[in-house]
């Protein structure tokens, strides 16, 4: 599934053909936001504390493969258990983990705003008072997250969204490792390539420091206007 930040501001037109629910458990669907191959993200309404909400929705019948169907559902489950334990202003909130017929969904916190890849799409060189605004709040929020015991091992552009009052929010955790738990993978090299640190790439043990790599690689692509390095791709 592609990044929640990426589905919620994308501005995309989706034509897939599907029956959309009226709602999820107790949230009414009253928008679709995105949709990608794993499942569906909807704007949806709480009525019992009356706000919306961004509901990420997984299909529970992925493949046939069921051990990568697992991995994917235990991959879903982790985001909410990471997320769950973190209270920052700096960090997407999430309400609820639930299922619903054929999906199991996250009810989150909706943000307004852009994705930090749409913004320097747009803009490659971004005024240095803005990049220092936005290494302090992603900064703010991985040292609470690391404080907690959460790593979120995937930080890039496409991961934080900006408001439009300039607030950073730290997204999609669906890989995050939390201390002391034995999580499962979806795959055995974990991150985004261009911002994973080596040990990353090696699969040698890593800590909290690969997000604090992420965040330098960011810093580079942000003061530079290109990324540090060149992602070889397979043919």
């Amino acid at each position: 599934m592609e990044p929640l930040a990426t589905l919620l501001h994308t501005g995309k037109t989706y034509t897939r053909s599907m029956k959309h629910p009226d709602h999820l458990g107790k949230y009414a669907i009253t928008g679709l936001l995105g949709e990608g191959a794993m499942g569906v993200v909807y704007k949806g309404y709480d009525p019992g504390i009356g706000r919306q909400v961004a509901i990420k929705t997984i299909r529970k019948s992925l493949s046939e493969d069921r051990s990568t169907e697992d991995a994917l559902s235990e991959r879903f489950r982790n985001e909410a258990r990471a997320v769950g334990r973190l209270n920052h202003p700096g960090i997407v909130a999430i309400y609820d983990l639930g299922e619903h017929e054929d999906n199991a969904f996250i009810a989150m916190e909706f943000v307004e705003g852009r994705d930090l890849s749409q913004i320097l799409a747009a803009t490659p060189n971004l005024p240095e008072p803005v990049i220092l605004r936005v290494m302090h709040q992603l900064l703010d929020a991985l040292e609470y997250a690391h404080s907690q015991g959460v790593w979120h091992r995937d930080i890039k552009p496409a991961n934080l969204i900006i408001t439009s009052a300039g607030q950073l929010k730290v997204t999609d955790f669906g890989i995050a490792r939390i201390e002391s738990a034995a999580l499962t993978q979806v795959t055995s090299t974990i991150g985004t390539p261009g911002y994973m640190a080596p040990e990353q790439y090696i699969g040698e043990s890593f800590d909290h420091r690969v997000d604090i790599f992420a965040a330098g690689v960011l810093l580079y692509r942000m003061l530079a206007g290109q990324p540090p390095f060149r992602v070889q791709r397979s043919r």
